[in-house]
């Protein structure tokens, strides 16, 4: 299979004239997968490399709150299977402060991406009045814990009718900077250990299907994703002071975070279009969340009113914020809180707030919720029930004592073992 290079002889030389870094992106139509390779630079790539700008797009309800900007009507860009998409945005409707998502900068060498387009993920495919939820994974693949998320969110969502789209980003090796010294002491999960890329990807669209739901992006990064370099002005070193990013690893982290999760909601995006309907309602949450139980009923919190522009979160650990680990977003609030990343490089975004309303990444996601007019609402331990657990090399799973969650009112549960004595 062969790329459709015909008719787009720039990137065709652009191609040729700059090898760098590589993208294999890999379809998998009906459960098989077989291979197709493209080249990508740092200014233009195929298929799932071209991803949307984010250009800030906020529910209508909250534009005007938010004071971002529309999107510009957009410019033909070829994809992998031939298609053309509207993914570009003209230059001059974007903030030039804004990062631009579509252009994939390989710091640590060669990314894997399977995103296949909704025609030839066979699972996709449901009824158009069916309700879905859209759960985004992002972090690193040696914490991932997976069974306990296909069991209390996935399997229990699809139990209640809905249909359950995955989307996950994750890191092979971080950068070492860990804001816990017991995260020192875990291991990945034997089912997922030394598998290749390949194998990792299949394994993990094989889980998700056998609990119903469907595997729509994979994104594997061997290091640390790339963040663009930070703009100066306004209130940006206020932001995350906690651990300022331009000098700090942990805030940088925190940033690769926000920007996988936007990079895969504007996959998501885009798969709205082609399914031709919106996702009710979007999740996120991390490699590493350890379940103790299901989910809160989805049915329920879309019977609320504001459903579409609330954000649920666990009323634990907030840090003065909203807990960032995990969430349930209405499809407006989505539309905001997934925008996390370009809001942050935007200094026209949340000026009304203070400096110590955005120390931390909890404080930050409250104003960005807040700006925006979105409804914000706790919800008790036992309606998201999870905290961050770590496998340790004898088996079990420990639990970092910082973020226990004293509510829960679980008790006798194993606390990872801490070597240091110095609180990070």
């Amino acid at each position: 299979m062969t790329l459709p290079i015909q008719g787009h002889s720039f990137l065709f030389r652009l191609w040729l004239s700059i090898a760098c870094t590589f993208l294999v992106v890999v379809f998998w139509p009906d459960g098989a997968f077989s291979n197709v390779q493209a080249s990508v630079t740092g200014a233009a790539a195929f298929g799932v490399a071209a991803l949307p700008p984010p250009a800030l797009t906020p529910a209508p309800a909250a534009a005007a709150a938010a004071g971002s900007t529309a999107v510009a009507p957009p410019a033909k860009v070829a994809r992998a299977d031939g298609r053309t998409e509207n993914w570009a945005v003209e230059p001059s409707h974007v903030d030039a402060e804004t990062p631009n998502l579509g252009r994939v900068v390989n710091e640590s060498g060669a990314m894997r991406a399977i995103c296949p387009s909704t025609e030839e993920v066979k699972c996709s495919h449901t009824d158009k009045q069916q309700r879905s939820i859209a759960v985004v994974i992002v972090g690193l693949r040696e914490r991932l814990l997976f069974n306990k998320t296909l069991e209390h969110v996935i399997r229990r969502s699809i139990e209640e009718g809905f249909v359950v789209h995955v989307y996950m980003a994750l890191v092979d090796k971080g950068n070492g900077a860990h804001w816990r010294p017991e995260r020192k002491r875990g291991i990945e999960d034997p089912m997922f250990a030394d598998l290749s890329h390949s194998a990792f990807q299949q394994l993990l669209s094989q889980r998700v299907r056998q609990a119903g739901g469907c595997l729509m992006c994979v994104l594997n990064y061997p290091g640390s994703e790339p963040v663009e370099p930070l703009p100066t002005g306004g209130d940006m070193d206020a932001r995350l002071s906690q651990y300022p990013p331009r000098q700090n690893k942990i805030g940088r982290n925190v940033l690769r975070t926000f920007r996988s999760r936007e990079t895969l909601w504007n996959v998501t995006l885009e798969n709205e279009k082609q399914l031709g309907r919106n996702y009710t309602l979007a999740m996120w949450t991390r490699p590493d969340s350890y379940w103790f139980g299901n989910i809160t009923s989805p049915g329920d919190l879309l019977s609320k009113e504001h459903s579409s522009t609330t954000v649920w979160t666990q009323d634990c650990n907030t840090a003065n914020g909203l807990n960032d680990k995990s969430a349930i977003l209405g499809r407006q609030a989505a539309g905001i809180m997934f925008k996390a990343y370009s809001r942050f490089y935007n200094t026209k975004t949340i000026t009304t707030y203070i400096k110590d309303r955005m120390a931390n990444a909890e404080r930050y996601l409250l104003a960005v919720a807040q700006e925006a007019q979105l409804q914000v609402e706790r919800l008790n331990f036992w309606s998201l029930p999870n905290m961050d657990g770590m496998l340790l090399a004898s088996g079990k799973v420990c639990f970092i004592v910082l973020y226990w969650c004293k509510a829960s009112g679980i008790k006798g549960q194993n606390m990872c073992p801490n070597d240091s004595k110095k609180r990070r």
